[in-house]
This record gives structure tokens, sequence and C-alpha cells, in this order.
């Protein structure tokens, strides 16, 4: 008995794949730093800043403050690693 590749159930067996919206799209085509140059111009004319213009949170805490941030995301990272390293040794 020969098998059947086209299963009559699957709604997609006689279809090809036609891949996605984005492969069907026609871009020109752009370098990667003309890319970014557009994406920069057009987040601007929306009214957005560019990322590099931006201060982040941590820049604008106190410098004490940003050393404990600092500090306690080191001990977490390395709290979470030992304990990993311990759960693996039990």
């Amino acid at each position: 008995m020969t098998a059947n590749k086209h299963r009559n159930d699957d709604p997609s067996s006689g279809r090809r794949d036609q891949g996605t919206v984005l492969d069907r799209m026609q871009m020109p085509p752009m370098s990667g730093d003309e890319a970014l140059r557009r994406f920069h111009k057009d987040r601007e004319a929306g009214g957005l800043q560019s990322q590099s213009d931006e201060t982040t949170e941590l820049a604008k805490l106190h410098p004490l403050m940003r050393f404990a941030v600092v500090a306690g995301t080191f001990i977490v990272i390395v709290a979470a690693l030992l304990g990993v390293l311990y759960l693996i040794g039990a």
C-alpha cells in the first residue's frame, strides 16, 4: 500500500509556501547605515528624541545611589549563579 503524501484533513496540503508578508513586500535595497539614518529621521519627525540624546534613569541618579544600584544588581547576579551551582551540586 502506498503512503498518501497529501493528507485530506490538512488545509495547507495543496498550497505552496507563500512566505510572509515581509517577503512579498517590495523594498529598495539599502545599507544598514542608510536604514538607521532613515529610522532616526522618522523618530525625530515624530517628536521623539534619538536614543543618543536621551539620558537614562541610571544616569539621573545621585552617584551613591547609582553605585548602590549597580552593586545590588551584581550581588543578585552572583547570588543567582551561586544558587544554580548549589542546585547542580546537590
